[in-house]
């Protein structure tokens, strides 16, 4: 094994134009997009991994900046070649680390890893915890529907049926993308509970759309309709608020998918968060959000990662939280996306309440040549 070599970096666009646009409070989504990187070992085996972000420039940061660092090197050594990968991103780009370009060749290694060792990348993280997760639906975006009453009625009908089939469901707020305010939004969480009812777990995402006053007077309203926890209320680079928020609201503060590693540290130290969400395409891949989940259980933070791609994202993301311990939730989009459904020879799913983790090795997602030629954008 030792002498198996990183022979050959590729990387992979797909988009997927949607049939109807959905919103959030900080844009209308039309497209879902993917760069996922393919990792050859000289022996032939591959690994695959995913990075967070538009197809456009992702590709050359991945190929001509990152990639040349890690050729004809061990692919087993996957700590030591993120960290290398990490002091190139910085001395590349001086006051910022690409970190979503170098999650993609992070998870990569690891699969690639687990491939070559025969066993899942749960096992080279620590350890499996547990074969399933519970998860809750994320979706409940904005509709392009006129009028707030038919926005309501359709966000309403969606959540009953996910929360008929999951039984804990995470809707958006930030309704001015649609000309609306904060009663509105509020409106539209009471809404939603009373379809509902008091046996779902209901998380809110805010997508950082308000200011620290305007987050405190909507925190307190979802404190009264027992919301689980109030998802990025402030802008990211606002730590002081996430603080000052969780000193006084009652309702659980979560946050993580915009921060990078340097920031969660901060975090921790200022007892800014109740629950910690690295999203693994995004913060540098699974070596830094294993480091990120460590200091968040040494410092009382449950850590919920944040999930919004491929089935590249979703297995990996699942042979982290397969590690942690607790009783972690897995984030499961239920909003339209056929790259997540359709790219992967076995898309995952959710039955009796659980969604299995994989125990083949690697990542355990093996992906469909033909689909990925029918997205692939050059």
């Amino acid at each position: 094994m030792q002498d198996v070599t990183i022979e050959h970096v590729e990387t992979i666009g797909v988009e997927a134009p949607l049939d109807e646009p959905f919103g959030y409070s900080q844009s209308w989504v039309e497209t879902r997009t993917a760069t996922l990187v393919r990792i050859e070992a000289s022996d032939g085996t591959v690994g695959w991994g995913e990075c967070w972000g538009p197809v456009a420039g992702t590709g050359e940061v991945v190929e001509e900046v990152l990639a040349p660092h890690i050729l004809g090197e061990n692919p087993l050594h996957v700590e030591r070649l993120y960290d290398r990968l990490y002091d190139v991103g910085r001395a590349t780009y001086q006051t910022i680390v690409p970190l979503p370009a170098i999650s993609g060749l992070d998870i990569a290694l690891w699969d690639l890893a687990g491939k070559l060792l025969d066993q899942p990348v749960s096992a080279l993280l620590g350890g499996q915890r547990r074969e399933r997760i519970r998860p809750y639906a994320t979706g409940h975006y904005f509709k392009p529907v006129e009028g707030i009453e038919a926005q309501y009625e359709a966000i309403c009908e969606e959540a009953v049926a996910n929360a008929e089939a999951f039984g804990a469901i995470k809707l958006k707020v930030g309704l001015e993308l649609c000309g609306y305010g904060p009663d509105e939004d509020i409106e539209l969480v009471r809404r939603v509970r009373d379809a509902v009812g008091d046996e779902t777990t209901i998380m809110v995402d805010a997508n950082y759309a308000y200011d620290r006053k305007t987050a405190r007077r909507v925190g307190g309203a979802l404190e009264a309709e027992g919301v689980y926890w109030f998802e990025e209320p402030v802008p990211p680079e606002d730590m002081d608020g996430y603080a000052s928020l969780r000193e006084t609201l009652d309702v659980p503060i979560a946050g993580g998918e915009c921060h990078t590693p340097s920031e969660f540290d901060r975090l921790y130290a200022m007892d800014a968060l109740d629950f910690a969400q690295p999203d693994v395409c995004i913060v540098g891949g699974l070596t830094p959000a294993r480091r990120i989940a460590t200091r968040g259980r040494d410092n009382g933070v449950a850590v919920v990662p944040h999930v919004w791609g491929t089935a590249v994202a979703i297995g990996a993301s699942l042979q982290l939280v397969a590690t942690v311990e607790g009783r972690p939730w897995l984030e499961f989009d239920r909003s339209a996306n056929p790259l997540r459904e359709e790219l992967a020879v076995s898309p995952f799913v959710a039955s009796d309440g659980h969604v299995s983790i994989p125990d083949r090795p690697g990542l355990g997602v093996e992906l469909d040549e033909s689909a990925l030629a029918t997205y692939r954008v050059d």
